[in-house]
């Protein structure tokens, strides 16, 4: 298997690269891993590597390889796709490093947070400190951790910005690796993940890139070295079947597996640097594994050569790439001032959809993730939140109704959706419409100089998975605020905004998921664009803002109607024949069938009295259950069936043969027999 191939490739670098000094080293260094994300979650190494190999094992005196389900980077959580084999930043530059009076020539030099073929694998590792692992701090930490200040001291104050933000700092210096000469490179890696459904494929990353030496690094060129193995990991050589590309205008490059179903992209895209981004040199090269240059010098020419590889599709390889830019210098750094520190941002990106190509949501995710980092403060934008979904049940219909109503914002936590105010949202200051003065109580960011109101739609959604998975929604309507008639620029399909919606003609023992959701009008982030002559903006659109279908998703099991009349009570199925498939894909009562086993098996009574006692016996006599049916549901339609599992009261499971019930109500008692055959 490929992991054990790669196990077996570092155990030969440790020998040819004389890296036995490490040995002594291992059990001093604090390495530390964690995982970050919600949706997606991604695999970290404090040597700052990541994937698949920032793993515990791989660092020790004996090194063990990671299990084959330890998945590097995993998107969706539960679908078992794998994303990334390893990765990690190069950073190359030209440095003098003769210590007499006469300068020498510079040489071009390279330290790697991870390399997948060549070697050596690592030239970054953290310290000595105890402390020096990952310190972990959310936007619901109010003060900071214990001895916080005491380590970071002024170089990283402490603001929590995400859901899950995650710091750690390493250096190239910290271990002598045979043949590498160290840069005396300090790097602080901060990293940010939120559990927003707006942000589920998007991961932050900023390092803040210090020079402890003497001397200046010059013509220093930034890299992201990405060995992606994308594809979904009970397929065999699942890694073979990917190839890379570049976006340019998006500064994003991934990796993809078109050949699997089920697969999504992974890649990189550059946010912010400490020069604009349009002043830099960029290269993006793919190779597979042998092609990674070996030496310092090699890796620098790659680094700094300004080539952009052409999309490698067809050709489906077991591939890998480096983007990066530049040049930048980097002077020597005093670690009480960020005055010298180089400043680096990129987002780690994926993208899913059911009905269209998931690289065109990667591209949407790279432009939100730049829209989050320049635009809001690496924050995420205000999203209009849902609107309280109110459900009346009727005979083979749901009404839904989400007008917001006076107490609502105590009720549910959350404002009206259609007073939501983006402070940030560039368009919404061409409507005089959306930056009208507010009620009296203004939400969130209301801010009358910058942004307006940025709601938009409504969109009613219904799905019958009881998973309630974001890709099981189908969309049943949309209604739009119409925008003022002296508006030029209009948004989506200008209905006019409504707030019930009936289903109907429904399918009676069914389960039905309904949302309602909130959508904005879109966004723009402009980019500085420097030329010898002037500087100018060019716009970024921004797709709109929507909110998560589980905030108010109300769950609907549509009864069959109850039954004033005695002898109307029957059984379904009827025979239970155990050789056919009853889940909710084929028309029957017992779940997914992702989720079914033996205990969902069941049969339903239907068309019961509003209030009952159900008694089932063995054709002999014997009393199996009793079960107290009462249908006063409270949704306005009381419910006229009831489950009964096909076990005993002993928790056995009920043998082929006929049984007999007794349904016994106020219309008096009503018998009958079911049958089950296995």
């Amino acid at each position: 298997m490929r992991y054990l191939m790669n196990i077996q490739k570092l155990a030969l670098v440790l020998v040819i690269c004389g890296l036995a000094t490490l040995g002594s080293a291992y059990g001093q260094r604090r390495y530390d891993f964690k995982k970050q994300g919600f949706s997606m979650k991604l695999q970290m190494e404090n040597t700052g590597s990541f994937g698949h190999v920032a793993y515990g094992p791989t660092h020790s005196p004996t090194p063990n390889p990671p299990s084959p389900d330890s998945l590097g980077l995993e998107y969706r959580i539960g679908d078992k796709i794998e994303h990334i084999y390893g990765g990690g930043l190069w950073i190359g530059g030209k440095l003098d490093t003769s210590t007499g009076p006469v300068p020498r020539p510079p040489l071009r030099l390279v330290s790697v947070c991870y390399e997948g073929w060549a070697g050596p694998y690592y030239e970054f590792f953290p310290g000595t400190d105890p402390r020096d692992g990952f310190w972990e701090v959310s936007t619901r930490d109010t003060i900071p951790p214990a001895g916080w200040y005491d380590y970071w001291g002024s170089s990283l104050p402490f603001a929590p910005i995400s859901d899950q933000d995650l710091y750690t700092t390493y250096t190239d210096s910290a271990v002598r690796v045979s043949g590498h000469v160290p840069m005396k490179l300090k790097v602080i890696q901060a990293s940010y993940a939120w559990e927003d459904p707006y942000a589920d494929a998007i991961l932050i990353f900023e390092y803040r890139i210090m020079n402890l030496g003497r001397k200046s690094i010059d013509s220093a060129y930034i890299g992201y070295f990405f060995e992606g193995d994308v594809g979904p990991i009970n397929v065999p050589s699942y890694w073979t079947n990917n190839y890379t590309d570049y976006i340019p205008n998006a500064r994003c490059a991934f990796i993809h597996n078109p050949q699997n179903d089920g697969s999504t992209p992974a890649g990189a895209a550059l946010l912010a640097t400490s020069r604009p981004l349009d002043s830099l040199r960029y290269t993006f090269q793919w190779f597979p594994g042998n092609g990674t240059p070996p030496d310092d010098a090699g890796k620098y020419n790659l680094l700094s050569s300004g080539l952009i590889d052409p999309n490698q599709f067809p050709e489906l390889v077991d591939t890998r790439f480096v983007f990066s830019f530049g040049p930048f210098t980097i002077r020597p750094s005093n670690e009480t001032s960020q005055g010298d520190t180089l400043l680096i941002a990129v987002a780690i990106v994926s993208g899913y959809s059911a009905r269209i190509d998931p690289r065109i949501v990667l591209q949407a995710n790279a432009a939100r993730a730049l829209d989050i980092y320049l635009n809001q403060g690496i924050r995420l934008p205000a999203t209009p939140p849902s609107p309280p979904l109110r459900v009346n049940v009727g005979f083979r219909r749901v009404e839904l109704n989400w007008k917001w109503q006076p107490g609502d914002d105590a009720l549910y936590g959350r404002r009206d959706p259609e007073l939501n105010w983006d402070s940030t949202n560039q368009r919404t200051r061409l409507f005089a419409s959306r930056i009208v003065p507010l009620p009296n109580s203004p939400p969130p960011g209301y801010d009358p100089s910058r942004g307006g109101r940025n709601f938009e739609s409504y969109r009613v959604w219904r799905s019958e998975n009881p998973n309630m998975t974001d890709g099981s929604f189908v969309l049943l309507a949309q209604y739009d605020a119409r925008e003022d008639d002296n508006d030029t620029l209009k948004f989506e399909y200008e209905t006019g905004l409504k707030y019930t919606f009936v289903d109907s003609n429904l399918v009676r023992g069914k389960t039905y998921i309904y949302s309602v959701t909130s959508s904005s009008i879109p966004n723009v982030v402009y980019q500085q664009i420097q030329d010898e002559d002037s500087t100018y903006f060019v716009p970024v659109n921004v797709e709109p803002l929507v909110s998560s279908k589980l905030t108010n998703s109300v769950r609907v099991d549509l009864p069959f109607a109850v039954s004033a009349e005695l002898g109307k009570v029957s059984v379904v199925p009827n025979p239970y024949r155990t050789d056919v498939d009853y889940t909710l894909e084929n028309g029957g009562y017992e779940g997914l069938s992702g989720d079914w086993d033996e205990n969902q098996r069941k049969i339903k009574f239907i068309n019961l009295p509003e209030v009952c006692t159900i008694r089932v016996f063995s054709l002999s006599g014997d009393l199996i259950t009793t079960i107290q049916h009462d249908g006063r549901n409270g949704s306005g339609f009381p419910s006229g069936d009831q489950d009964m599992f096909l076990v005993s009261e002993s928790n056995r499971a009920l043998a082929s043969g006929i049984y007999l019930f007794a349904v016994e109500s106020q219309y008096g008692t009503q018998t009958g027999k079911f049958v089950i055959i296995r």
